[in-house]
């Protein structure tokens, strides 16, 4: 890792508490409202908003580093998820608990990508509208959509219709379920680690 990464990447990790009090700042303060303010008040607004958007494009400079430099990836990834590899039965350890931590992740991410596509809709329609005297309904779909807010629309929409059960894809954001995946695969690793070493204790 080159001494410019180094000093970039504590820029970065100095600076999250205070990216993370101005976007606090932020939320309670809105644009014109800072408008109607003082001048001194509006200049401390726009320098927070010019510092907000140096971390980001640091935030980017360090991520597009940590995907190509495989030093500086080694570096930082190794310190963020404790891995430490300073004999050769470490090493041997810490491809098993690679291993384990890639699988699950796989497994999780299929499950995912299943619940991100399939569409279920329980409904019941007028009895004008009852099949058979029926009037409850039950449709099943499969979504696959490359761009966000492609969806298409759900079958039936002009059909006045009473719901029952509506499911179009995950109640949650990509954001969350990117976070909860970076969470996930340093839990999963570490713990796999753990676990190796006590089995490995246990056995010898």
């Amino acid at each position: 890792m080159s001494r410019l990464d180094s000093i970039l990447l504590k820029v970065f990790l100095y600076g999250l508490p205070l990216v993370i009090i101005l976007a606090v700042f932020a939320y309670f303060y809105s644009l014109g409202t800072i408008n109607q303010t003082a001048g001194n008040f509006k200049l401390i607004y726009n320098c927070a908003g010019l510092v907000f958007a140096l971390w980001m494009l640091l935030s980017i400079y360090l991520s597009v580093r940590l995907m190509f430099s495989g030093s500086f990836r080694n570096k930082v990834l190794a310190r963020l998820t404790f891995i430490r590899e300073s004999d050769e039965r470490e090493v041997m350890l810490t491809g098993k608990a690679t291993r384990t931590t890639f699988l699950t992740s796989l497994a999780i991410l299929i499950f995912l990508f299943c619940l991100s596509c399939f569409q279920v809709s329980i409904y019941r329609v007028p009895p004008e509208k009852a099949v058979d005297g029926k009037t409850g309904v039950v449709t099943l779909g499969f979504g696959f959509n490359l761009l966000a807010g492609s969806k298409p629309a759900p079958p039936d929409e002009a059909v006045q219709k009473t719901d029952i059960l509506s499911y179009t894809g995950l109640p949650v954001s990509s954001t969350a379920v990117i976070l909860l995946l970076i969470i996930w695969q340093i839990i999963s690793y570490n713990y796999s680690i753990q676990r190796l070493i006590r089995n490995g204790h246990r056995s010898g």
